[in-house]
This record gives C-alpha cells, sequence and structure tokens, in this order.
C-alpha cells in the first residue's frame, strides 16, 4: 500500500461537524495557554469539539488538543460532564500502538479541554475519498488493527461507541489508530441518544448497531458492528445505507440487509465477504462475540492471501460462539416481549416498512434464485443504458459491478474518458480473471501496459498478461512480462497490490521455469505490501 499522505486541508483530525460558535472564536485562540499547552494553530472542528495543534511546553512536543463546545458541557449538565471525565480518565489509561493516547483532560477559564496525541497523516474518511475502495490487504490491515485497538478497550471495559471513518486516523507510515475514545462515549452516553439532537452529523448513524439505534444495552459486539459497516466502506467505496436524514438511515440498520459485499466488489476472496457479513449481523449473538476474534481471522486470511490467494476461500474462520439469547433480548433486538412495549408510532413505522419489504419481495427474491454462478458463467452482456457522463457511468457500473457489461458500457460510451476508461478496463481485467475469461482480461491488460504517461498503471498491465500468461502455462511470457513490470514501477509508481497475490500464486506453482532475477524482483514486490502486524 502507498503510504497515506496528508489531505492538503486537514491535519489528521477528524473533521466532521461545522462551527457553531462565533466565527472569530478559533483566531482568539491562537496563541492562547491551556495549563501546559499552548495552542498553536486550528486543525479542524467536530460535532462536539474544535481541535487545535497545541505543544506541551513542559515536554516540548506537539500534541492535539480538542477543546469541547460550551453547548456540549454545560455546567448545568454536572452528571453529563462528570461521566466524560471519569471515561475520558478510563481512555487515557488505555495504552495501545493502535489507539490515539489521551494525555490530560482539564478545564482552563471555563474551556474542558483533551490533550491526545498528535497524529500526522490523514483520517480514513479521507483516504478512502481519494484513493476510492481500497485493496483487499490494505482493508483486511487495517481492519485488525482497529480490532486489536477494540480488543484493549474492551479489556478495560470500555465501549467506543463511535467507530466510523472520521475517527480512524492513518499515519504517514500506513499505521491505523484509532481516536476519540473519550469524547465518543459523552456522544453517546447511557441514556438514549436522539438522533435529532444538535452536534450529531449524518456521520455516526451511517456506522451504527442496531441495538445503538434502539437504546439497548452496549458492549463490544456495537464496536465490531461499526468496524464491519467501515470495512465495507473501505471494500466497496461507500457505506451499506443512505438516506436523506438521520432517522432514516437508523432505521435501515435496524430493519434492511445491506446490499451484498460481494455484488459490489466481486474481486473479493469469499472468506473476505463472509468476515465483514458476520460483523454486520443484526444481532449481537450472531457476531464475532470479541474483537479478538475477530483480528485472528483478519490475520488469518491476510497472511493466506499473501501466500496463496487461490486457497483463500477455504479458510475455516473461527466458529461463533453465541451469547444466551436473554443477552440479545437486553441489547433492544428483536425480542417478543419489547414488541408489546412499543410505541403506537412505532408500531406504525415497523408496518409501513413491513408493506415496503413485503411488496419488494417476491421481485428480490425472484432474482436472488435466478442469479448465476458468476466463477461458472458470466452474466449476460446487455445493453446498458448510456449516462450523462462517464464519472456517472462509471458509478452506475459500480452498482452493478459483476457484471462485464456494465464495465464495458463505460469503455464503449465514453472512449475519449482516459482516466475512468482506464478504471473500468482495470475493473474488467479483475473480473475475467475471477471468471477466467482470459481472452478479455487479456484485452484489457494489454490496452493498460500500453499507457506511458501513467508507469504504475503500464506496469500494472503488463504484471495482468503475466498472470495470464501463468494461467497458460506459457512460463517464459510469464517471466518476461512480469520483468518488464518490475522494472517500469516504483514505491510511487506501483504495481496494483490486487494483483500481487496472483503473481505470487503463479510464482508458486512452477519456480523452477522462472527466472531467478525475476523471484527475486517479485519478493521485493512482496515487501512493499505491508505484512499484517504480530
Amino acid at each position: 500500500m502507498s503510504d497515506p499522505s496528508p489531505s492538503p486541508s486537514s491535519d489528521s483530525t477528524p473533521t466532521t461537524g461545522s462551527l457553531s460558535g462565533p466565527a472569530d472564536r478559533a483566531s482568539d485562540l491562537i496563541g492562547k495557554e491551556l495549563g501546559d499547552f499552548r495552542l498553536l494553530r486550528r486543525l479542524g472542528s467536530g460535532g462536539m469539539a474544535e481541535v487545535y495543534l497545541a505543544e506541551q511546553l513542559s515536554l516540548k512536543r506537539k500534541v492535539a488538543v480538542k477543546i469541547l463546545r460550551a453547548e456540549t458541557v454545560d455546567e448545568s449538565e454536572t452528571t453529563m460532564r462528570r461521566r466524560f471525565e471519569q471515561e475520558a480518565t478510563a481512555a487515557a489509561n488505555l495504552n495501545h500502538a493502535n489507539i490515539v493516547q489521551i494525555y490530560a483532560i482539564g478545564e482552563h477559564e471555563g474551556l474542558h479541554f483533551i490533550a491526545q496525541e498528535y497524529v500526522p497523516g490523514t483520517t480514513l474518511r479521507d483516504y478512502v475519498s481519494k484513493k476510492g475502495p481500497l485493496d483487499v490487504l490494505t482493508a483486511l490491515r487495517i481492519m485488525r488493527q482497529v480490532a486489536l485497538a477494540l480488543d484493549a478497550a474492551a479489556s478495560s471495559g470500555i465501549v467506543h461507541r463511535d467507530i466510523k471513518p472520521e475517527n480512524i486516523l492513518l499515519t504517514r507510515k500506513g499505521e491505523a489508530k484509532v481516536a476519540d475514545f473519550g469524547l465518543a462515549l459523552l456522544t453517546s452516553g447511557e441514556e438514549r441518544m436522539a438522533l435529532t439532537q444538535a452536534g450529531v452529523t449524518m456521520g455516526t448513524p451511517l456506522y451504527m448497531s442496531p441495538e445503538q439505534v434502539n437504546g439497548g444495552t452496549l458492549d463490544n459486539r456495537s464496536d465490531i458492528y461499526s468496524l464491519g459497516v467501515t470495512g465495507y466502506h473501505m471494500l466497496s467505496g461507500s457505506p451499506p445505507f443512505r438516506g436523506e436524514t438521520a432517522l432514516a438511515v437508523a432505521v435501515k440498520h435496524l430493519n434492511e440487509t445491506p446490499p451484498p459485499l460481494a455484488e459490489r466488489r466481486p474481486d473479493l476472496p469469499t472468506a473476505v465477504v463472509q468476515i465483514v457479513d458476520r460483523t454486520m449481523q443484526k444481532r449481537p449473538d450472531r457476531r464475532y462475540q470479541s474483537s479478538k476474534e475477530l483480528a485472528a481471522d483478519l490475520r488469518k486470511v491476510a497472511i493466506q492471501l499473501k501466500s496463496d490467494p487461490e486457497a483463500a476461500d477455504k479458510i475455516r474462520l473461527s466458529k461463533i460462539q453465541p451469547a444466551p439469547r436473554s443477552q440479545s433480548e437486553s441489547n433492544g433486538l428483536l425480542g417478543l416481549d419489547q414488541f408489546y412495549h412499543w410505541s403506537l408510532g412505532r408500531h406504525a413505522a415497523m408496518l409501513a416498512l413491513a408493506v415496503l419489504i413485503v411488496g419488494g419481495l417476491g421481485a428480490g427474491l425472484g432474482f436472488a434464485m435466478r442469479q448465476p454462478d458468476p466463477f461458472r458463467s458470466p452474466p449476460p452482456q446487455a445493453r446498458y443504458e448510456k449516462m450523462p457522463d462517464a464519472k456517472l457511468q462509471f458509478f452506475a457500473a459500480a452498482m452493478d459491478a459483476r457484471n462485464p457489461a456494465a464495465w464495458q458500457a463505460v469503455i464503449e460510451y465514453f472512449p475519449r474518458d482516459e482516466f475512468y476508461g482506464r478504471q473500468a478496463k482495470y475493473r474488467l481485467a479483475l473480473l475475467s480473471l475471477a471468471s477466467n475469461d482470459l481472452s478479455t482480461a487479456e484485452s484489457m491488460f494489454d490496452d493498460l501496459k500500453t499507457q506511458n504517461d501513467d508507469k504504475g498503471l503500464k506496469a500494472t498491465g503488463l504484471a495482468g498478461q503475466a498472470v495470464v500468461a501463468a494461467r497458460r502455462d506459457d512460463w517464459s511470457t510469464f517471466s518476461t512480462l512480469a520483468t518488464l513490470a518490475f522494472n517500469i514501477q516504483s514505491e510511487s509508481t506501483p504495481i496494483r497490490d490486487e494483483l500481487v497475490p496472483y503473481l505470487t500464486a503463479a510464482a508458486q506453482r512452477n519456480r523452477q521455469q522462472i527466472e531467478s532475477s525475476t523471484l527475486e524482483s517479485l519478493r521485493r514486490l512482496e515487501q512493499q505490501v505491508a505484512e499484517p502486524p504480530e
């Protein structure tokens, strides 16, 4: 994976909201000292706090200081402030490589603040927005690091309650760090959070667990659900649910099944799809029961993908040991006794939703039952409706990602749009490799290798053709094309990570007929794909 670099407009701090105080407040605080911390410049703002880069005077180090909004920590809200201080103190005691360390909490002249580790880099939200859907090894590595952080928190009895891409920071070395433990706990609290209250952005319900929406008791499995939704976002390029209001999105988490990840990313190994699906189960007792179990499966799959990607689907994931039924029901999910205590408005909402679901069930079930195995019989090459521009055509293809005709439409309708045309050719090439349509894959990779203005894409095209040659047992051509690809690519313009496992698997099939120089180049390429941390 390429090392994340800072966004031009942010300094690796979640910026999920806008300032609600006076416009000149930020500038007024620059240079101000809050005890041991001198504010240097404003980094951003969230729904609950303003964030500043600061210097800790005693240790001469850079830190991030979050100053809570006056409306968030009102002097009259003694209980909320006390709970925040207790929970932030607990989070400060967490010492883990994948958790943003909290250094201090305090109050100075009426300003309540948290001083924490400053992480130069970018947020996962900004990184995915820039890069698009991540390659599988990068996504697995980030998910595993976050899972390890959540396991450390759970061991101390802490539930984050606001896991989302904005709260996952990526260092310049590509390490993930979970932020806002203290602040996120303040955001949720123990009472049910009102979805329309001030300071709650659309970012929160996009990743919220069903039991959190429902006001149930939360544990580590709620964070696992939110991490699963974040993983879905990383791999597909967008969250599973969208809506015009926070309430509309939250209801979908309660009642709707997300669009299958395998349809959005047909190139993903089955084991990866199964892990994400398991984390996003509606009932907590059907998810991973601990972040430790999730991290173990993520590591297992990542290692297998690096050593032999074609055998990754044979991996046996850990078995779920369901929690007692009473615990699931205590989380506010599907309990019959709770049904009789629902308000009239909730009954009406659920009835309306049921009508919509039943109305579409027959058509959906019929479609699911007629759908062929994409690895045995590719979908028919139906003509696609032409969209107004290449961007919209590419977006439409991404929504029907397992259909080669969708990507072909981008290529045919907008032949002069080089950017989206190239991306469509790459996706069509991957899809063709997955279905063993070597002729199409070879044609697409051949087009990519002619892109002299993009060395990374040119190298990717050559590497893809090498994989096709290996599938045909043409080892001489494999060595020649792979060597050319290795010589062209560089750290700044690398071969796409998704092809590296295919190259590795090909080399392992017939090392005797591959030149030693090619094997050595492949070994160096593998080192560029970060190893899952021990």
